[in-house]
């Protein structure tokens, strides 16, 4: 592979996504070299101007040509006297780090926890029986071993309650066309169950926790080898897709002391090391914020926006793998807004405008303020023209649908579901379809 010369330990980023493009933009346009990797080089974040890009085969499946390639470029940037900070984003890319670090050591510098704490993270299963044992804040959580459980968690349970798959294996996708389920009732939950059960064995029944999007927070925190935070910073979600279960797409810099506490002592107390994140949500039943979800070892969605707030996490990472010297950071500005202009645009019209939670003109006063983007940016504009490309093409082709089809909603959902998923019950339960399918409410 054919590279520049750096003068400096490169930055090596896995994936060019949202979470990559905002890690190289943190570093590059702090001056730090980085080399961009995946194997997706058309998508908009591989059109930004801050870094080198290198395709990866497998590294959408964290399969073992992504360890091969990455091992290539370790060589060939000791042959250039240089040895580079390995900056992952995904799950599975991750997990190969972790799993092989001993053999990434020799040319990598890497910032993880232990390999059994980084497992952690990636088997939520294991993660909810130890924040159980340990007291960490978390809604009513029951696992299933079998289809003898159910009776007794139907008893139990406060309705409605989320059925979900910790890790949805390749079946749970071919057949569902969702992540989870919600019953509004023991009965439907039941029967759910008797639907999921064949499909994926390995389940987790949760206590759903009222509240809209903005009831969603985060903790941010990078740890040193003492587990001693070098930055605290927090905020929430506006919006996310899907509604009330997905990822974010508009968010925004708050100042939340307790959860900024809560994400130092739960990170340190099961000994993570780096970057680490723990999204909580605010049960409206009682007022207390429960965890939802941990993240550790790489970067997290809009994590850009943690940079635009004051807070250059990457380069906090950067520099303390390389034992540079870092100043320990919790200030930073709040009601900074960060904007996913594809999916938010794709969340207000599927879900806020149709069920009349937004106008026209609230939706266009939400965006006040001062603002980051996942992909727009003055000095980098191939990624928001490039998402442009993609939204106009998806704009063309949804007119097409709408030529083919009055129920276009509906004919998404038969088109990718078996026939066999398609029972009334799935589609009622799916809370990630919009409010004219659905039976269970979502507040």
């Amino acid at each position: 592979m054919t590279l520049p010369r750096f003068d400096q330990p490169p930055a090596v980023v896995l994936g060019l996504g949202q979470n990559g493009l905002g890690t190289v933009r943190a570093l590059g346009r702090v001056g730090v070299p980085v080399i961009g990797v995946d194997d997706d080089l058309e998508q908009p974040g591989a059109k930004t101007r801050y870094c080198h890009k290198l395709y990866a085969k497998d590294f959408t499946n964290g399969g073992p040509a992504l360890l091969e390639s990455l091992l290539e470029l370790g060589r060939d940037l000791e042959r250039m006297g240089q040895k580079g900070v390995l900056l992952p984003s995904g799950d599975l890319n991750i997990q190969l780090v972790s799993e092989e670090r001993e053999a990434l050591a020799p040319y990598f510098h890497l910032s993880l926890p232990s390999k059994e704490v980084a497992r952690l993270f990636l088997d939520k299963k294991s993660f909810y029986k130890l924040a159980i044992e340990r007291g960490f804040p978390l809604p009513r959580t029951w696992f299933t071993d079998g289809e003898h459980d159910i009776e007794q968690i139907a008893r139990e349970i406060e309705c409605p309650c989320l059925i979900k798959p910790f890790q949805p294996n390749a079946t749970w996708r071919e057949t569902f066309d969702t992540r989870l389920f919600l019953a509004d009732s023991p009965e439907m939950l039941k029967e759910l169950y008797g639907l999921i059960y064949p499909v994926h064995q390995d389940l987790i029944i949760q206590e759903y926790m009222p509240g809209d999007d903005s009831q969603v927070k985060w903790g941010v925190t990078y740890l040193d080898a003492k587990h001693e935070p070098l930055a605290v910073w927090t905020g929430r979600k506006l919006r996310m897709y899907p509604r009330g279960f997905g990822t974010a797409t508009l968010a925004e810099s708050v100042r939340e002391p307790w959860i900024a506490e809560s994400v130092v002592q739960i990170l340190s107390a099961i000994g993570h090391r780096g970057y680490g994140v723990i999204e909580y949500k605010q049960d409206r039943r009682d007022g207390k914020l429960k965890i939802t979800e941990a993240t550790g070892g790489r970067t997290w969605f809009p994590h850009s926006l943690v940079t635009r707030s004051g807070i250059n996490l990457p380069l906090i990472w950067y520099r303390d793998v390389l034992g540079l010297p870092v100043e320990k950071q919790t200030r930073f500005e709040e009601g900074i807004k960060w904007i996913h202009e594809e999916r938010d645009l794709k969340t207000v019209q599927l879900y806020f405008l149709p069920e009349k939670r937004l106008t026209r003109w609230t939706w266009l006063q939400s965006y006040r303020g001062k603002r980051t983007y996942a992909y727009s940016a003055w000095d980098d504009p191939g990624p928001i023209l490039s998402s442009l490309g993609r939204i106009v093409e998806a704009g063309v082709n949804r007119v097409k649908r709408r030529l083919k089809s009055k129920d276009t909603e509906r004919a998404r959902v038969e088109r990718n579901r078996p026939k066999k998923a398609m029972q009334e019950v799935l589609l009622a339960a799916d809370p990630t379809v919009g409010h004219g399918l659905r039976r269970v409410t979502v507040d």
